[in-house]
């Protein structure tokens, strides 16, 4: 048998690895050689979701062959789709290496009967789901060939999570816990290999390691201490990443061609979409109860169509995908099935008849999708093209509409390399709980998301953003996500944190010095320190440097009920800044409290004004605030802040050919950089007095816009106004 002298070498071989990825790939072996990894300590590769992680460790895998190891266990998630989709993936990216007799690659619930000296002389991949019969059958595998726990291993957790760290609450046990069945019996797999193998967790959502149970947690100085990892290699953010920093971040700047991302889904249509009512079959092109939902599946035809114009000027093919993921429940997508099959339908007899109803419906969606194709600087074809190109979609069928509800249908539908085949143009796919996690879907340009739980668990939703990974800019400019308020805002709740603790985890948050702090507002309104495991996450506010803070979706009460407000909040800012409200001046915080109490006053929340779910948390907006100043140590500015107040502001309330809520009524060009440079010490709050103009959606009165941006020096915090009752 003639083996090459080097798998790594031939393996990145045409592969298009970046300097950065080889580079990581190497320290991690690097590491995994030096360091004495096991549960307590693993090596941790940590990356973004949909960030290219499997494609790091396999390469890990492949240089891992080449030093010293040659077994490689993969433990994936608990499910077929995702075993079988890195088990195709792992086979094809060694095909070479497996048809020449080097890597044998296996899936642990399909081995051959005998593997005989000649097989296990090669090196070996084991894909192994993280479920009982596929570890007792890991177990006995060993058990069965002794020769191989002689060997060098490398396990490497994929998707690692809770369940990985193995822990579950158990109140007959004296501290609470109790180990996991599965983590037990992958502690008895790697008992055989002492002093003989390393391992590796591979996660986007390292949160576990946080929320660990009594005994593995400590509270020194409001800094929450987690298990240390052996190591942590990160993995490298390719320039085409799109995450939750461009849906969340970059969206607020009107400039950007993210800030045209979200599109409100009311609640009550989300309630259609989950409840069968044989009325909307008949009515769904004209009920008002789902204009979001059939205009979203029209603006995916329109999507699809500009790009598939645009390819087809550079000589390329292309195909697109659509998801619907709004409940696990399988009669539900059966429901949103038929509606979209009968949408379809109905679009296709309009098209057949030349109807102008489906003209009008196309040009909504070219009128929405234009101003970020602008933005992005590409192609806008002309809308006869387009309204072509939909017709010829709808009349030729190639619009697939695809239930994913069970693994099987999954299987049956994954390429070679273990993705989502896309079979037409167009691909819709409708399911639920399978489409969470793991599974990579090319081409992604509209995700109507529904997930609406009581209670909203970190690893597992943010999970459920497949819309984040590698997207071309003019696939992003026709990209579009469908949610709620209630839904988007709890998302970008999660982004922040995630993003705090990402940056504490990547500095080292063991350091105290660079540890996130847990706190939570009292009932006097003062803030103390608390266990994350209490936290719950759509309470929370991440308080990062130079993070903004402002009310979004209010609209004003009536000129009658508020100008004598308004002329107070006036008396208020011209006193504190002696009539020159041009630069930045000092106020104490009691006068910054009296001030945002009174502009809270002004605001309302109302059917009518579609901004139920929106409400001003002005509570944690003060504690925040108090928080903020109670660390200044200069003697001139303790319990003060800096005030900020221009006037004569014109912002419309409505962005997005009105979709979407105006989150940026501070100018990123001149009052961000004022803001930044006295907000070093202390927070700065802005006071934008708008003039509240009837044609930009307000009441046609005057009111002031609260904006507070944190302090360069600010320690990083995750702040609870609500947490988990103890009880």
């Amino acid at each position: 048998m003639s083996k090459p002298t080097s798998i790594f070498s031939r393996f990145i071989e045409n592969k298009q690895y970046s300097d950065d990825s080889i580079a990581c790939i190497k320290e991690t072996v690097h590491k995994l050689l030096n360091s004495n990894t096991n549960v307590t300590h693993p090596g941790m590769l940590l990356g973004k979701i949909q960030s290219g992680k499997t494609r790091t460790f396999i390469g890990i895998i492949a240089l891992a062959f080449d030093s010293a190891f040659d077994i490689c266990v993969v433990f994936t998630k608990g499910t077929k789709a995702l075993s079988e989709q890195t088990y195709k993936r792992l086979e094809d990216e060694f095909r070479d290496f497996n048809d020449n007799d080097v890597v044998k690659i296996y899936d642990i619930m399909n081995m051959p009967t005998q593997l005989t000296p000649y097989i296990r002389g090669q090196k070996l991949i084991v894909v192994v789901k993280k479920q009982t019969h596929n570890l007792d059958r890991l177990i006995h595998f060993f058990d069965l060939y002794p020769d191989l726990a002689e060997k060098r291993s490398l396990f490497i957790d994929d998707e690692a999570d809770i369940a990985s760290i193995g822990f579950r609450r158990d109140q007959t046990q004296q501290d609470g816990v109790s180990m996991n069945v599965l983590a037990s019996k992958i502690s008895r797999i790697r008992a055989g290999f002492t002093s003989n193998y390393g391992f590796l967790q591979v996660t986007a959502t390292p949160y576990s390691l946080y929320l660990q149970p009594r005994g593995e947690i400590q509270l020194n100085n409001f800094v929450f201490e987690p298990i240390r990892p052996a190591f942590t290699t990160l993995v490298p953010i390719f320039e085409s990443y799109v995450g939750g920093k461009e849906y969340f971040e970059l969206s607020q700047d009107p400039q950007s061609v993210f800030s045209h991302l979200h599109m409100q889904v009311p609640d009550a249509e989300m309630s259609v979409l989950g409840r069968r009512d044989q009325r909307y079959l008949t009515n769904i092109l004209t009920t008002p109860n789902l204009q979001v939902f059939r205009q979203s599946i029209v603006d995916y035809l329109v999507a699809g169509a500009i790009r598939i114009i645009q390819c087809n000027r550079e000589n390329r093919n292309y195909k697109s995908s659509f998801i619907v993921h709004t409940s696990p429940g399988r009669p539900k997508h059966q429901w949103q099935v038929e509606l979209t099959e009968r949408l379809m339908v109905k679009l296709q007899e309009l098209a057949s008849e030349n109807n102008p109803r489906l003209e009008n419906l196309i040009r909504a969606g070219y009128d929405n999708l234009s101003p970020s194709i602008k933005k992005n600087q590409d192609l806008l074809p002309d809308f006869s093209d387009v309204l072509n190109k939909v017709n010829e979609t709808l009349s030729h069928g190639m619009i697939g509409i695809i239930k994913i509800n069970s693994e099987n249908q999954i299987l049956a539908l994954l390429d070679r390399k273990g993705q989502l085949r896309l079979d037409n143009p167009f691909n819709i796919f409708i399911g639920g709980q399978i489409l969470d996690r793991g599974l990579t879907i090319e081409n992604l340009i509209g995700f109507f998301y529904g997930r609406n739980p009581s209670v909203f668990q970190q690893d597992t939703v943010l999970q459920h953003s497949r819309m984040y990974g590698a997207r071309s800019k003019s696939d992003i400019a026709v990209t579009r996500l469908y949610t709620s308020n209630r839904i988007y805002r709890a998302l970008n709740a999660m982004h922040e944190f995630d993003a705090a603790l990402r940056e504490a985890f990547e500095r080292g948050i063991h350091n105290q010095d660079d540890g996130v702090i847990f706190i939570e507002s009292d009932t006097s309104g003062t803030i103390r320190p608390c266990a994350p495991s209490k936290v719950l996450i759509t309470s929370t506010e991440t308080i990062r440097p130079l993070r903004r803070f402002l009310p979004v979706g209010f609209q004003t009460k009536a000129r009658t009920s508020i100008q004598k407000i308004i002329d107070r909040i006036d008396s208020i800012v011209n006193q504190a800044s002696k009539n020159n409200s041009a630069k930045p001046f000092i106020i104490d915080v009691e006068t910054a409290i009296e001030i945002i109490n009174l502009i809270e006053s002004t605001f309302e929340y109302d059917q009518r004004w579609n901004n139920l779910g929106y409400e001003w948390n002005k509570g944690a907006f003060i504690a925040i605030i108090r928080r903020l100043v109670d660390g200044v140590r200069d003697p001139e500015l303790q319990r003060k802040l800096y005030c900020y107040t221009p006037t004569g502001r014109k912002v419309s309330r409505l962005k997005n050919n009105n979709t979407a809520f105006t989150d940026a009524p501070d100018d990123g060009q001149i009052d961000i950089p004022i803001a930044k440079r006295v907000a070093v010490e202390t927070p700065c709050l802005m006071l934008l007095k708008q003039e509240g103009l009837l044609e930009k959606g307000w009441r046609d009165c005057e009111f002031w816009w609260p904006v507070l941006l944190t302090p360069s020096n600010t320690r990083t915090s995750i702040f609870a106004s609500e947490t988990i009752s103890s009880s």
